[in-house]
């Protein structure tokens, strides 16, 4: 092996170590993340949700219509922040008798927009619709929040029109 070559693979060996350095962090951070995992355990007890948007989903039944409030509250104990990549907010299925009948963003074009809000503890976004002349049946609805960030931001109900 030539002198060219033990220098290049040596160079690669410490870009390497150096990657994995900056990846791995040091040391002393892992005791601190043992420290906020314990806090977490103890916000949960304390009906703090550490890190977690809470999201609900509920609907009232008003002259035959079907109104449905989405939110999701930030019981954390910090600021969280919600990031929408466009004009779409949310989005939902509905499903009568185990057959998919609707989809908000379904055939919708969105603007283009980027927006972030800043949640503080006990703030909540809400999002509304009404469902209008809805055939008899049993229905389930799922609904999301439209920020890959918060996975779990999402919530189903169940009601049947009879």
């Amino acid at each position: 092996m030539g002198k060219g070559r033990m220098i290049a693979l040596a160079g690669i060996a410490v870009g390497v170590v150096a990657i994995g350095m900056l990846f791995s962090g040091n040391g002393e951070e892992r005791p601190k993340a043992k420290d906020e995992a314990s806090r977490a355990k103890s916000q949960v007890e304390r009906g703090m949700i550490a890190g977690a948007l809470e999201p609900s989903l509920t609907y009232e039944k008003k002259d035959g219509n079907y109104v449905v409030t989405f939110k999701v509250k930030n019981q954390t104990e910090r600021v969280q922040t919600v990031t929408f990549t466009s004009g779409k907010k949310y989005d939902y299925i509905l499903y009568r008798n185990g057959k998919k009948v609707k989809q908000f963003s379904e055939g919708k074009l969105f603007t283009q927009i980027y927006e972030q809000r800043q949640l503080k503890q006990g703030e909540e976004l809400v999002f509304q619709e009404t469902f209008t002349d809805l055939p008899k049946g049993n229905y389930k609805l799922e609904w999301w929040l439209a920020d890959k960030n918060w996975p779990n931001a999402k919530a189903g109900i169940t009601f049947t029109v009879e």
